[in-house]
């Protein structure tokens, strides 16, 4: 894995669309903008009020579209499950491996670009799971469903590369990869790199020993 270069004035990532960008309705506006600001100062931090001065749109219009900050929420944490992981992980990971088992430990060195990224603030999904106090409500629905997609996206990976007990492989894999994002959200970035080992070492245990060579690029 290369060393993480940082860049300024690159796209974000996950690349995403500007809060204030032009022909933007108001839904739209509010969306992007609570984005933004969620992602920056978390859930809790940021209230109805600014968010609708932010936007540039009234309160009321806020909720036409909205019943309550939680769906509000909700539908932030749907836009950038669609952004991070189907727009950006999933293709990014796909070109990076030749094989299925490569691609496997490829999400690591996608998930070190991320971790480079001058923007980089932490998971909007994991973030929203811990600050969601209504154990039943939408929040917490919306952040589960979008996690266990990752841990899809890894399941059919391990199935496509043939590996033993795939879901039990997409299960660890799962685990060192939000131990990895956490890690880098408290300034240890670099935890990626010992993930990305260890994973290594499920993959390869989860082949069979005449198809390691083939399936995972030399370390």
């Amino acid at each position: 894995m290369s060393p993480r270069t940082p860049k300024a004035g690159r796209p974000r990532i996950p690349p995403r669309p500007a809060p204030e960008e032009a022909g933007a309705d108001a839904r739209e506006r509010i969306i992007r903008t609570a984005y933004e600001l969620f992602t920056r100062h978390g859930l809790t931090a940021v209230g109805i009020d600014r968010i609708v001065a932010e936007a540039g749109v009234a309160k009321t219009t806020l909720y036409r579209h909205f019943r309550s900050k939680d769906d509000l929420i909700a539908e932030v944490v749907e836009r950038h499950h669609q952004l991070w992981l189907r727009d950006w992980l999933e293709p990014e990971t796909r070109k990076r491996g030749a094989t299925p088992a490569a691609q496997l430990l490829a999400v690591f060195e996608t998930l070190d670009e991320w971790f480079g990224d001058q923007n980089f603030q932490g998971c909007l999904l994991i973030n929203s799971l811990l600050e969601a106090h209504d154990r039943y409500g939408a929040v917490r629905h919306a952040s589960i469903r979008a996690i266990d997609d990752v841990y899809a996206f890894l399941e059919r990976l391990a199935v496509e590369a043939k590996t033993r007990e795939p879901a039990r492989l997409a299960q660890q894999i799962h685990l060192l990869v939000r131990g990895a994002i956490v890690a880098a959200a408290q300034g240890r970035p670099d935890a990626v790199q010992e993930a990305s080992v260890l994973a290594r070492q499920l993959i390869e245990q989860a082949l069979p020993a005449q198809r390691v060579e083939q399936a995972l690029p030399r370390p």
